[in-house]
């Protein structure tokens, strides 16, 4: 089900430092997000080719079939001799990602090619528990303007989407098994979303019918069964479809499910301390990711740390703001007020 569109998140860059009062209250959380790295931040290098090669990928994800992209700022920053892995701008497209600094692409209908499909899959946190309620969401812009690729005219088509499975088909290296058409998805596009400027938001809920452990995104549908159409009246126009996606969410609604409503006795939640301007956290996670928002949700600061301390610079207004820190299988936000 398409249910609407968001605009690219704010970004701004480092906050100046006041000397503030502060004030923190954990939140409790009550359902845990069961995709790993869901933002595609967290990395063990930064990308330094196309395709979703080893070491050039994001953590816990990997290619189930043929060779999606994976685009990061730190490419045009780290590896400025090559941009078409960079954000906002690369090879495919131009735009800013919908959180963080990092999304992924895939092929999902080629006019020229004929049944050409790019996917990305990865080991949910958890497996599904059959018959509990699940909130899907992801977003996805329509690729356009890119330095190397569709620099003319793009296409936009239907039916990309997220389907669970209970084996996995990641690909180790840059090639692998095969991975057929399934002619369904356990959520979809139904129209083709051809907006190059917003993430458009696609979400929906299901009901699990078998104990998934594995998840995959792109077109699983043949180009007999796809709509497409060309984006504007650019030339050239390649016929391809190429979709960015960011903010990817398997969410349990109900009460047990995946653990929601049980605290768990054995977590161990980040020390949060203030040193100067900075705030300090320190966390048993290798590798974790953390956030400052404000009231409103829009990302402020942000950055991937690589050991148990990380810091971030404290925001300079009077308000309220959540700090929220992401490792591989927990997400914790604090709330607390500058004043």
């Amino acid at each position: 089900m398409l249910l609407g569109t968001t605009n690219s998140k704010w970004r701004s860059g480092q906050a100046c430092l006041l000397c503030c009062l502060l004030f923190f209250a954990p939140l409790t959380s009550v359902a845990q997000n069961l995709v790993p790295n869901p933002s595609f931040e967290l990395r063990d290098t930064c990308p330094y080719s196309i395709g979703f090669q080893e070491g050039d990928r994001p953590l816990f994800w990997y290619s189930w079939l043929n060779s999606p992209e994976y685009l990061n700022a730190c490419a045009g920053i780290l590896q400025s001799i090559d941009t078409l892995v960079s954000v906002p701008q690369n090879g495919w497209t131009f735009q800013y990602a919908w959180e963080g600094d990092a999304y992924v692409g895939v092929y999902a209908y080629d006019a020229v090619l004929g049944d050409y499909r790019e996917y990305v899959g990865t080991e949910l946190l958890q497996p599904l528990v059959i018959g509990c309620t699940y909130q899907l969401r992801f977003r996805i812009n329509t690729a356009n303007n890119g330095n190397y690729w569709l620099a003319g005219g793009s296409t936009a088509c239907n039916n990309v989407g997220m389907l669970f499975t209970t084996r996995t088909n990641a690909w180790s290296g840059i090639s692998g098994p095969d991975f057929p058409y399934t002619n369904f998805a356990h959520l979809r596009t139904i129209v083709p979303v051809a907006d190059t400027a917003a993430w458009t938001v696609v979400e929906g809920t299901f009901v699990a019918d078998s104990a998934y452990s594995h998840l995959v995104l792109g077109n699983f549908f043949p180009d007999s069964l796809t709509t497409a159409f060309q984006v504007g009246d650019t030339e050239p126009w390649y016929g391809i479809t190429f979709y960015l996606i960011d903010g990817v969410e398997v969410i349990p609604l109900g009460i047990g499910c995946n653990g929601v409503g049980i605290q768990d006795a054995e977590s161990i939640v980040p020390q949060i301390q203030w040193s100067g301007g900075t705030i300090l956290v320190q966390w048993n996670e290798e590798v974790f990711r953390a956030e400052v928002l404000d009231g409103l949700g829009r990302v402020l600061v942000n950055g991937t740390f690589t050991g148990s301390t990380m810091e971030l610079a404290k925001p300079a207004s009077a308000g309220l703001y959540y700090l929220r820190v992401q490792g591989r299988e927990q997400q914790h936000v604090v709330k607390f007020v500058v004043r």
